[in-house]
């Protein structure tokens, strides 16, 4: 009997199931778009099939669907493998693995952990339905390269290796000229600090140091170590502001500060910390925010991350009236937090990915706003005007999809309408084109554009040169012909090629017109850091390129193998001068 009673439970529940089953295969399946807009949309805008190359998408898409839950073993042509353990320094913070496909191309990927499911949230069929839309749809990386001839070079600017005390080789991430004190302070991470994804090999935090040099012998007057990278600087009436960027990955307490240092020959460099403890410090600007007649210190951080949890900031630190007197007696290192009394600390913005700001006046109301790019999950082109209370009113001006890849934002008035405008330089592409056998992954929309302040809050883009890579760049009226240029750098050039395009002169030539420039190829070179100073005292504004040798984000022969750094015995100066000659 008791077998009977189960035997018909059993044919019960096979019928119950096969019914419920039946119903779902009835069910309309989603489309990979749907899917899109089910999924994707939860971090940042929806992707298009040409934001990447069709041999780059299954990476991508691998990628992302760690955050949807999914297992890794769902594209059966990819294969999955662990990364050294030594590799993973915080294991409840990425999930490091290298990927693989089967025509011989690999990529290193760390999802965030924090955000990654438990079980999936969509089936194998349904992931691979979005894989198969996105690559038929997409183009091959053949197709995606920025082609075009060399830029002509540039009639007003003379190519120079100055005679610094500085090795060559290094990764320079800052350069700071001092005209009246003439001094050169320059920034370097001659190891790379990042090497293995956050992993520090002993002994490479002593190559983190500033280097001062006497801008007219070259020789050297001071050398310092400090804790991170010294990713920007200014002059300050004693020295030099640095801005240290902290370590990717994070850690648990950040070790981004700013300290103002001071170098007197025959004495020990001088040291005293404003901020410490923030999350991958990026860029920093020092004015008055307030209209209290004290400089105060704007400074974004990226942080990490794709939500509020990713410790970026936009933060403004408002000196207050014992500022000098604290100041005078800082130490050299403080705890998490500003200098006590000194400083008040006000975050503007705790969004994804601050990589950039710049200052300006948008409204023209004599109050100086804040103009800021993020670049993590939806990337965004933003102003805050200043309200005059230490408030700030968020504007969005752009809103790209992930692959934008958004480095830069830089304020001047280009047309010369007494209005301030912007270039946006999106170009975030590490390693993706053509270093060693990493999928390749051009994006040719990565480019410099400008956008025109209509008045009102209203901006229009009006220039747009494609550009593979482009990071930095500096805005200055070179050619003394009353507009403002623009020359800009690239840290992700498309490697293949025999020059890759790491620089560009960009002249203006009214109404948002702009002519490309390039130099000689003999002084060619892939570069980190760009800076617009007199360098050699004729009152003319000259631009110090710094060396971008970054570690796993070029190729690791590109100075004894490539064909245009033949001859130069595999070295590549640190620093190189293009003296104004207009």
């Amino acid at each position: 009997m008791r077998t009977a009673l189960r035997s018909a439970a059993a044919a019960l529940l096979a019928l119950a199931g096969a019914t419920a089953g039946a119903a779902q295969d009835k069910e309309p399946q989603l489309s990979a778009q749907e899917l899109v807009q089910k999924h994707c949309v939860r971090c940042h805008l929806a992707p298009e099939p040409e934001d990447l190359s069709r041999e780059y998408w299954p990476y991508a898409l691998h990628y992302m669907g760690n955050y949807v839950g999914m297992k890794g073993d769902e594209f059966d042509d990819m294969t999955v493998s662990p990364v050294p353990p030594e590799w993973e320094p915080q294991k409840d913070y990425t999930k490091r693995y290298f990927l693989s496909d089967e025509k011989g191309y690999m990529r290193d990927l760390y999802p965030f952990r924090p955000y990654i499911p438990d079980e999936p949230e969509m089936t194998k069929a349904e992931f691979n339905r979005m894989r198969d839309y996105f690559e038929k749809n997409a183009r091959p990386w053949q197709e995606m390269e920025i082609k075009r001839p060399k830029a002509p070079l540039a009639k007003g600017f003379k190519p120079v290796i100055p005679n610094l005390d500085l090795e060559p080789n290094a990764l320079v991430l800052s350069t700071q000229v001092d005209p009246q004190r003439r001094r050169i302070y320059v920034g370097r991470s001659v190891i790379d600090d990042w090497v293995g994804g956050g992993g520090r090999q002993e002994g490479f935090d002593k190559w983190d140091d500033i280097v001062v040099l006497d801008l007219d012998s070259g020789k050297r007057i001071a050398q310092t170590n400090v804790v991170s990278d010294p990713i920007e600087m200014e002059l300050t009436k004693t020295g030099v502001r640095v801005l240290e960027h902290g370590r990717f990955p994070m850690t648990k307490v950040g070790i981004a500060s700013l300290i103002d240092w001071e170098f007197e020959k025959g004495e020990e460099p001088r040291a005293r910390m404003l901020v410490n403890g923030k999350q991958r410090f990026v860029d920093l600007h020092t004015v008055d925010m307030n209209g209290d007649g004290l400089d105060d210190i704007v400074a974004n951080a990226f942080g990490d991350g794709i939500f509020g949890d990713a410790n970026a900031e936009l933060t403004i630190f408002y000196k207050t009236p014992r500022y000098e007197k604290l100041w005078q007696d800082a130490p050299a290192e403080i705890p998490p937090g500003v200098l006590p009394g000194a400083l008040r600390e006000s975050i503007i913005s705790k969004q994804s990915g601050m990589i950039s700001s710049d200052i300006g006046d948008f409204n023209n109301d004599g109050k100086p706003d804040i103009a800021a790019l993020a670049a993590q999950g939806i990337q965004e082109l933003m102003l805050f005007i200043n309200n005059g209370d230490e408030t700030f009113t968020r504007i969005v001006l752009d809103r790209q999809r992930p692959s934008f890849g958004g480095n830069s934002v830089r304020v001047a008035d280009f047309d010369g309408d007494g209005r301030d405008d912007l270039v946006v330089l999106n170009g975030d592409n590490v390693a993706g084109n053509h270093v060693g056998n990493i999928v390749p992954a051009p994006r040719p929309h990565h480019s410099v554009r400008v956008f025109k302040n209509r008045g009102e809050l209203e901006f229009t883009k009006e220039y747009h040169y494609p550009m593979h890579g482009p990071t930095r760049s500096v805005v200055h009226d070179f050619d003394g012909d009353g507009d403002i240029d623009i020359a800009a750098i690239s840290m992700f050039p498309q490697w293949k090629e025999y020059e890759p395009e790491s620089f560009v002169y960009l002249e203006n030539k009214g109404d948002f017109k702009f002519e490309p420039q390039s130099f000689s190829s003999e002084f060619f070179s892939v570069w980190a850091s760009i800076e617009a100073a007199d360098v050699n005292g004729d009152d003319k504004m000259d631009i110090v390129l710094g060396l971008g040798n970054f570690p796993e984000l070029v190729p690791p022969d590109w100075m004894s193998s490539m064909e245009i750094m033949r001859g130069r015995g595999g070295e590549a100066p640190s620093v190189i001068y293009l003296l104004n000659t207009y």
